[in-house]
């Protein structure tokens, strides 16, 4: 498939069922891209419905109770987290679509090597659940500033060569404008030197329809757009599910094995139960009793989840 630019939104729209390298590709080269029709109307309906008490709760909760709302989120923003406590069934499905975990797979799998004894041996890292969070942005929120979503992992990034331990992605739970805060992204600043501070003429806004995916990597810079749309208008609050990952060997922003009842995650398959943290990481990390926490915590005793529905690289 030939892969063809935007030159008036400089980012790239692929359809979900893209080849593979074709989406790697374009994020390799602009560490932004938007697949549609990744979801479908049913599926974002439902997860509209399903998500709008957790909105409520946050709301009714207010916005001080938000550590990153005083100098980092937007005015007129409701962050929901732990999305998949509230709507494991749904957010269960979204995070079994292959092409997801091949990008996770691609950007969060790093391999490094050292001596045993006098044999070199590597290890691969893989990749979890970091945060799953809704927003709900709503007219009058002012521009974002902006930032990558390499902070938690606590490593100083030293230029493109460092690698990527987060990936970003979003869901757009109705049309995604610019009018309505579309993010704005700096496409291409995964490769700049660490001294480039950013700036918001370097950015285009991600504009995309209800059910897109937009993906990008956490060392591009971005934030928030500004929401002027009149309070009329039926997209009028930008609502978007987020979704990131990063390397298994980083500790999760949200305790996620804390976030959903047991028989939730019975009804999960082993996909979704390894990115929340009931399967070790690769490189050994992540254990209960030695073992998978999925054989030996007592809340998943007996769980047969099916089998995997594809093989890890």
């Amino acid at each position: 498939m030939a892969i063809t630019q935007d030159t008036s939104s400089k980012f790239v729209t692929l359809p979900a069922t893209a080849p593979i390298k074709d989406i790697l590709d374009v994020l390799h080269r602009d560490g932004v891209i938007v697949l549609s029709d990744y979801c479908n109307d049913a599926e974002v309906d439902q997860l509209n419905a399903s998500a709008a008490h957790h909105f409520a709760k946050a709301e009714n909760a207010g916005r001080d109770k938000d550590s990153f709302f005083k100098g980092f989120r937007a005015s007129h923003t409701t962050a929901a987290y732990d999305l998949i406590g509230s709507c494991p069934e749904e957010v269960s499905k979204i995070l079994q679509r292959k092409v997801w975990h091949q990008v996770m797979e691609e950007f969060l799998a790093h391999e490094a090597w050292d001596w045993l004894g006098e044999e070199k041996v590597t290890r691969k890292s893989g990749y979890w659940l970091h945060t799953s969070i809704g927003y709900k942005v709503g007219p009058g929120a002012g521009l974002q500033v902006l930032h990558r979503d390499i902070n938690s992992t606590g490593m100083q990034r030293t230029g493109p060569e460092s690698w990527v331990n987060g990936v970003s992605t979003f869901v757009a739970g109705c049309d995604v404008t610019a009018d309505n805060g579309g993010t704005h992204v700096a496409p291409g600043s995964h490769l700049w030197p660490q001294e480039r501070a950013p700036k918001q003429e370097d950015c285009v806004a991600v504009e995309m329809k209800k059910g897109s995916l937009a993906i990008w990597l956490s060392n591009i810079f971005h934030g928030a757009g500004a929401n002027i749309l009149d309070p009329s208008h039926p997209d009028a609050f930008r609502t978007i599910y987020g979704f990131f990952a990063c390397s298994d060997n980083f500790r999760q922003g949200e305790i996620t094995a804390l976030a959903c009842k047991p028989e939730d995650y019975m009804n999960m398959p082993p996909e979704v139960l390894r990115l929340v943290g009931f399967y070790k990481g690769r490189t050994g990390g992540g254990a209960l009793g030695g073992r998978d926490p999925v054989e030996t915590w007592p809340g998943l005793a007996g769980y047969s989840g099916g089998k995997w529905k594809y093989q890890e690289e």
